[in-house]
């Protein structure tokens, strides 16, 4: 299917049809977020990976641009009245890339118009650091920001003696009793990163056998062997492999798999995907002593200014970094009569349910 057949306007939006297998529409979505500085997460590689394999029927493409020059991209669905931008629940950012300087709702608000009978458009999982939310003012009476997580990440900076000094005096002690532990017992965790393309099917295979044994399968969340999850995560990576920005983090005793993690590099940012370790090494824990290996490695390598681990903030978290911030959801209204509208209809049915209308 093409992309698109008509000539792409100077200024403005265009709505096409959305081909995820398209090579020039990749290269101009991860063009963009190159020159935006962006996360690695929200590549073409990962967010097309996640439309071919989860998302709803005619996603569409809708791309604009200032005097020729690509500003912003964006993945959406087809609904009519209030359409949304795509995510995953395997994707830590939505669908959407704006350019350095630009403004979010200015940008929405312009796409709305380019779709008929839309009264809202929905922006979900934003990063404050590649979209900032609008400055309180008349603006928010017509866009609603809702919060999603509050997400941890750690500036690599300086030495890692200096780093591993300013941490915890129960979390030093724990992991150097730990690799005490194992040299007693003649072992030690030895660190494999495959890179390649065609080793990215096996490590997802590895993490899936490994995660199927834990309290996740037991949840009904674990990436499980021959599942579509594990597959997306195989066409994802290889994809990434093969652009040179996945790695996946093995720890190993002997030459078993204890601890693993899915990870992308690029520009300085190493963004974590996915963890998981072997619970049967408890009280033990692989994951810690892999993390600690990893960011000694990660100051060493001088290439690497900050991790992201976005994920919802945890407690273990707060040991190895205190930095956070929001990412969030915004709801923007095609103007004051469309979010007076959807506000009724919310009332209305929060009074047949019986409950408070929810912001929307």
């Amino acid at each position: 299917m093409p992309v698109s057949a008509a000539p792409a306007a100077s200024t403005g939006w265009t709505i096409t049809a959305f081909d995820p297998e398209s090579d020039d529409l990749a290269r101009d979505w991860n063009a963009l977020i190159a020159r935006s500085d962006g996360s690695p997460v929200q590549r073409a590689e990962l967010l097309f990976a996640a439309a071919r394999h989860y998302a709803p029927p005619r996603l569409r493409l809708a791309t604009m641009r200032r005097d020729g020059l690509v500003v912003a991209m964006a993945l959406i669905g087809a609904h009519r009245l209030l359409p949304e931008v795509f995510v995953a629940s395997q994707t830590p950012l939505g669908a959407w890339v704006q350019a350095p300087g630009e403004d979010l709702v200015g940008l929405a608000r312009a796409l709305l118009a380019r779709l008929p009978f839309a009264l809202r458009l929905g922006v979900p999982q934003l990063d404050p650091r590649h979209a900032a939310p609008p400055a309180a003012g008349d603006r928010l009476a017509t866009v609603a920001l809702l919060p999603y997580i509050r997400t941890p990440w750690l500036a690599i900076e300086g030495d890692f003696a200096s780093y591993w000094a300013a941490r915890g005096r129960n979390l030093r002690a724990n992991l150097r009793k730990q690799r005490e532990r194992l040299a007693a017992r003649g072992e030690s965790l030895r660190i494999e990163i495959l890179r390649e393309p065609a080793d990215m099917g096996r490590a997802v295979a590895d993490y899936a056998a490994l995660e199927a044994r834990g309290w996740k399968a037991g949840e009904g969340t674990a990436l499980l062997p021959g599942q579509a999850q594990a597959r997306f995560y195989t066409d994802a990576l290889e994809r990434l492999a093969a652009a040179g920005v996945a790695e996946v983090w093995r720890g190993l005793v002997g030459e078993r798999l204890v601890a693993c993690e899915l990870c992308l590099r690029e520009r300085g940012e190493f963004a974590i995907l996915k963890t998981t370790y072997d619970e049967t090494m408890a009280p033990l824990s692989p994951a810690a002593l892999m993390r600690l290996e990893m960011f000694e490695r990660l100051h060493a390598d001088g290439d690497v200014r900050r991790v992201e681990f976005y994920g919802p903030l945890k407690e273990w978290h707060s040991r190895w970094s205190h930095a956070t911030r929001d990412v969030y959801h915004a709801n923007v209204h095609a103007g004051r009569a469309a979010a007076s509208l959807l506000a009724a209809a919310r009332a209305i049915r929060a009074r047949a349910g019986g409950r408070a209308a929810a912001p929307e």
